[in-house]
């Protein structure tokens, strides 16, 4: 037996090692999967810290300083239908662009964004009245304004272009942006996540602008339907034969709105963070910074470029929006974002929104860095951080762990399901707490750690079910005969509370033995005798299951039964005795039949009264309460449980004495102790046992 036990600890122990290996070998196979589910994870939980959402009150609001002036289909199709404006078709010239951006000047923003593309020469005479030097002029004029451009190669990707396209500016002698970043970055390998190579010739007209800054947006994949969940606040250019660091649009504008000189104030990359001045941008592996939403869609006051347009043209002091006449005052201190929304080429998948316009993301991480960069703001919404992935590997060890401890303490499957599935949502409550919260705003993964979670959680559940089966057959084996199917349930239902091992335990134990059946057995049949006897024990044996009585034996003509396990009731030794009057009570309801009895015609099913001759059976009982060994006692392949020790040596010897003196039941003093009314009992002395020196007293009850 003890070989067969552990032959099946070894190979359960062989499986659950084997199960585990392909769980990591699964696990290195879906790295891409968890990728893409674990983005999916990231944008559920943005949406939780929208304005109105988790903690929402905390947080500074959408900034109504940030104003967008958007060029659409609708903006250039009325423009071109307007005479007033007198604009002829798209793209329009850039002159126009500068009388734009001179009349907006003057209402005295304190930002102007301009996020168009000018990227090739659009009067080539290069004469100071040509629209490509009014532009620079305008541009070059105020040092508030800031000029987008695109980045088209990231570093390592270069084998995908021709090497001499991507340098053919080489002898352009010019720099994107005369106030290029006085950058120091800290982080190792950082550069060849922020490195691109231009490969356009940038024209006079950007190096005479104040700042000009970088307008990608990071997306996971190179196409228009990835989600954009990062920003990236600094590139690296490579331009010919010359290298030089770039803000991004937002950090320019940032830096512009806090009035932080790039040329003087050097910007920091150090432990994931981009520091400048008192502003720090959380920044992951690759440079980049999760986007902090504000709202789903029209986060920003957008203005169409028709209202400004039609402004300038009439002279008024207002322009007209959403059917309401707006004072030119409205621009004062603004951030103004010039920018194109067009439909199907401006809009980008978001974790918020499926089609946002590309500048409401842009104002929305400009916001992120004039306001939740502000390390004095107290509303600031910090920005995301993954955790570090060893701290993340020992938060999912330990909820794993959690797992199996909560599965091994529980006592029964319901409560080890829900214990379990408490821990799962627990890990997701925490994974939403932490990445909401302001005090803290950190990424644990949860693709990955789920994955792992739930399969322990799986694979712990099947365990302890199957120990679980076991052990309810085991229980089933052992006291399927033993104690009645109410009391059989109870023990299958709650298996937890039934100590299998052996243990002294506080019983009450009864003996019940027929008397005075020599005649019936000499003269009837011994099949028949038998029935009787079964006839006789079967009555018996209700009467036990009906007190929760425990048959430990039945040997020869006596039974043996105890009281206080495998359940346990303050009421046994009452259950004991109540037992024992109503078996003796049935015993005379079976005298009754059996009396006048002609064995030779008996028939097993029917007692009929066939002949003047009388018989009678007589049961003698013996009750006695105190400790006793329990447990499985036999050999190797045959053992039974049952109980042991003077407790039930004393039952014997009272056995004895119900046959010797004729006494009906007999019960010992400790057992009317243990019940709670008064029994008619008549003392009737008082025995002593071999093994004490101590008398037992000894009553018999009247029945």
């Amino acid at each position: 037996m003890s070989f067969k036990i552990k032959h099946i600890n070894k190979l359960k122990v062989f499986l659950t090692t084997t199960v585990i290996v392909l769980l990591f070998v699964f696990a290195q196979c879906l790295k891409n999967v968890f990728e893409i589910v674990e983005n999916e994870f990231v944008d559920l939980r943005s949406n939780l810290t929208l304005d109105g959402g988790l903690f929402s009150q905390r947080y500074k609001q959408a900034d109504s300083n940030i104003v967008i002036v958007s060029i659409n289909d609708l903006t250039q199709f009325e423009a071109a239908n307007s005479p007033e404006l007198n604009l002829k078709r798209w793209p329009w010239s850039r002159e126009v662009w500068a009388k734009v951006i001179n009349f907006l000047e003057k209402q005295n923003p304190k930002v102007i964004v301009v996020d168009l593309n000018f990227s090739n020469y659009e009067d080539l005479s290069r004469n100071y009245a040509s629209a490509d030097m009014q532009l620079a002029d305008t541009l070059g004029y105020y040092k508030n304004i800031v000029l987008a451009t695109a980045l088209k190669t990231q570093i390592g990707q270069e084998e995908k272009y021709d090497a001499s396209k991507i340098l053919d500016n080489f002898e352009n002698p010019y720099s994107p942006s005369s106030d290029a970043l006085s950058m120091h970055i800290y982080d190792e390998g950082l550069d060849s996540h922020i490195t691109y190579f231009a490969h356009t010739p940038i024209p006079d007209i950007f190096t005479n602008s104040t700042t000009m800054a970088v307008t990608n947006l990071v997306t996971d994949k190179e196409n228009r339907d990835a989600n954009i969940r990062y920003s990236q606040p600094v590139y690296r250019l490579i331009k010919g034969n010359k290298e030089f660091y770039i803000p991004s649009l937002a950090l320019a504008a940032m830096m512009k709105y806090k009035d932080i000189d790039p040329l003087t104030e050097e910007v920091v990359i150090k432990n994931n963070s981009l520091q400048t001045a008192k502003h720090s941008i959380r920044l992951d592996e690759k440079g980049r910074a999760l986007i902090n939403w504000h709202k789903y869609v029209n986060t920003y006051t957008d203005i169409p470029i028709n209202a400004i347009l039609l402004s300038m043209v009439r002279r008024t002091n207002y322009f007209e929006y959403d059917n309401t006449k707006i004072p030119l005052e409205f621009f004062k201190d603004k951030i103004i974002i010039i920018a194109q929304t067009q439909t199907a080429t401006e809009t980008h998948n978001t974790p918020v929104a499926k089609d946002m316009p590309d500048a409401q993301i842009k104002a929305t991480i400009i916001d992120n860095y004039i306001n939740d960069a502000d390390t004095q703001a107290k509303l600031r919404k910090n920005f995301v951080k993954h955790i570090n992935p060893v701290k993340g590997a020992i938060i999912t060890a330990a909820f794993c762990m959690a797992i199996i401890i909560t599965m091994l303490i529980a006592t029964n499957m319901p409560l080890a399901f829900i214990n379990g599935s408490l821990i799962i949502v627990t890990y997701l409550l925490l994974s939403v707490f932490l990445f909401a919260h302001p005090r803290f705003r950190l990424v644990i993964d949860m693709a990955e750690p789920l994955y792992w979670i739930l399969s322990i959680f799986i694979l712990a559940f099947s365990l302890k079910a199957h120990h679980e089966i076991k052990r309810k057959r085991k229980i089933e084996r052992i006291f399927g005969n033993l104690v009645s199917e109410k009391v059989l349930k109870q023990l299958v239902n709650k298996p937890h509370r039934l100590n299998l091992k052996s243990t002294v335990q506080k019983v009450t134990v009864m003996s019940c033995n027929i008397y005075n059946d020599l005649q019936i057995s000499s003269e009837l049949p011994p099949e028949k005798y038998v029935a009787l006897i079964n006839k006789i024990f079967n009555s018996i044996e209700k009467i036990i299951f009906k007190y929760n009585g425990t048959i430990n034996r039945f040997v020869g003509n006596s039974v043996l039964v105890y009281w206080g396990y495998p359940i346990h009731s303050r009421k046994d030794s009452e259950n004991a005795l109540r037992a024992a009057i109503e078996i003796q009570e049935k015993i005379d309801e079976i005298n009754t039949s059996v009396s006048n009895l002609n064995f030779e015609e008996y028939d097993e099913q029917t007692f009929e009264e066939k002949s003047p001759n009388n018989y009678s059976v007589d049961v003698k009982i013996a009750i006695n309460t105190g400790n006793a060994l329990v447990g499985q006692i036999g050999s190797s392949n045959l053992a039974d449980f049952t109980v042991m020790g003077e407790t039930v040596d004393i039952v014997e010897r009272i056995k004895d004495i119900c046959s010797e003196f004729g006494k009906s039941i007999v019960v010992t003093q400790s057992t009317l102790d243990n019940i709670d009314e008064k029994i008619p009992a008549e003392y009737i002395g008082a025995i002593r046992t071999k093994n004490s020196p101590e008398k037992v007293k000894i009553f018999e009850i009247k029945l």
